[in-house]
């Protein structure tokens, strides 16, 4: 079992920001361990993909037609910002940078999250909220957060 002044690591994301904090009940402490951001978060859907769509060519006749992508440039980015952040809460969990993890993110970004996570980082994730906090200054974001851990603050 954990002790009151080991490491609670808390993940404030949403599809383009995340923040990992480490925050302590005793003593009271919060401090950014990460700061994140895609690079990809604000760029138009035509500059994440190449400049011509795909061809296909048929084997009966010369004729060809564009390929639509199978899926939207912005999804992939997103997808694979949650990667990113998972392989470096995966990374700090093996160097046992924290025991605990609660994860505050919006419903999309919560379930990419968990779909990129092992079994033994599910285990350290002792709280998730579905909720986005990525805009909120420090202050006020540790007090909501002391509140949902249920410390004082």
């Amino acid at each position: 079992m954990s002790n009151a002044s080991s490491p609670y690591w808390i993940l404030v994301a949403d599809s383009g920001n995340a923040r990992i904090l480490e925050i302590k009940r005793t003593p009271a402490e919060i401090r950014m361990v990460h700061k994140l951001t895609s690079e990809t978060l604000h760029m138009r859907s035509g500059d994440l993909k190449s400049d011509a769509s795909g061809r296909s060519f048929h084997v009966q006749g010369p004729s060809s037609h564009s390929k639509k992508p199978r899926s939207d440039a912005h999804d992939q980015a997103e997808k694979e910002f949650s990667r990113i952040l998972v392989a470096k809460l995966e990374l700090a969990a093996q160097h046992k940078s924290f025991e605990r993890l609660l994860i505050a993110a919006d419903p999309k970004t919560l379930g990419r999250l968990r779909q990129y996570m092992t079994k033994a980082l599910t285990a350290r994730v002792t709280d998730e909220w579905n909720v986005d906090l990525t805009g909120i200054p420090m202050a006020p974001l540790e007090k909501r957060l002391r509140a949902r851990l249920g410390w004082p603050g």
